[in-house]
């Protein structure tokens, strides 16, 4: 899916800006929003290699509110 994003970003981009047409300019910006959003998503915050028998517990809590006790 990506690399169909790329590629739409790309000859969007190039048949928008040299090429002139405001319907391939619109579709490389809306790509490029595409892939920017996506990369924010998909960010990694901690990797290992588990062993046999090994377990990782992960645990969320509700986000803490600026003044009183956190949200419920």
């Amino acid at each position: 899916m990506e690399s169909i994003l790329r590629l739409v970003q790309r000859q969007g981009f190039r048949r928008g800006v040299r090429g002139g047409s405001s319907l391939w300019l619109i579709a490389g910006a809306s790509a490029w929003m595409l892939l920017r959003e996506r990369r924010g998503r998909s960010r990694v915050v901690y990797r290992t290699v588990l062993q046999p028998g090994e377990q990782l517990t992960v645990a969320t809590r509700p986000p803490r509110r600026r003044n009183g006790p956190p949200a419920l």
